[in-house]
């Protein structure tokens, strides 16, 4: 009778889950909005460290996505990620979102120096990728850096206080 009561409980407790394959998960992306933006994805310095194992410097060529008024570049990436099945991580949250992964590339693994970074109309946003508002037309560039920076063209001038 206990073995009985326990199958039903087992039975039960998974009977409230929701098991999606891939597709489902991936295939049901958020709705596109009115305004144009341009997304890419890149790691050229990646491929280029030493010792990488990295081949592919592309992770996503432009590409066209529509979003909505007030999105930020990390809805805009998030979304993205979504609709073309690209892995990422990130932390945090409101304002400072931290995107600690993309593609398997993570911050730290070219280097103490190494991490995401991203640009709008190429120029560096001096603000966490939730807290910059798109523009329709934008052009969203993210990039691996190697160097702080230095590599991809957004060299750190330290603060004004030093």
């Amino acid at each position: 009778m206990k073995r009985y009561i326990i199958i039903l409980l087992i039975i039960l407790s998974f009977s409230g889950c929701s098991i999606k394959s891939a597709d489902e998960y991936y295939g049901s992306a958020e709705p596109k909005g009115k305004y144009k933006a341009v997304i890419s994805i890149s790691c050229e310095t990646a491929v280029k460290y030493k010792n990488s194992k990295r081949k592919k410097s592309v992770i996503l060529k432009e590409y066209n996505t529509f979003f909505n008024k007030k999105e930020t570049v990390f809805d805009v990436l998030k979304r993205v990620c979504k609709e073309k099945k690209i892995q990422f991580e990130h932390e945090g949250s409101g304002s400072s979102v931290y995107i600690k992964g993309i593609d398997y590339l993570y911050e730290f693994d070219c280097g103490d120096l190494s991490g995401w970074e991203y640009s709008v109309n190429d120029k560096f946003p001096n603000v966490g990728c939730n807290a910059y508002t798109l523009k329709d037309g934008d052009n969203i560039k993210w990039l691996y850096t190697c160097d702080l920076g230095s590599d991809i063209g957004n060299e750190y001038k330290g603060d004004k206080n030093d």
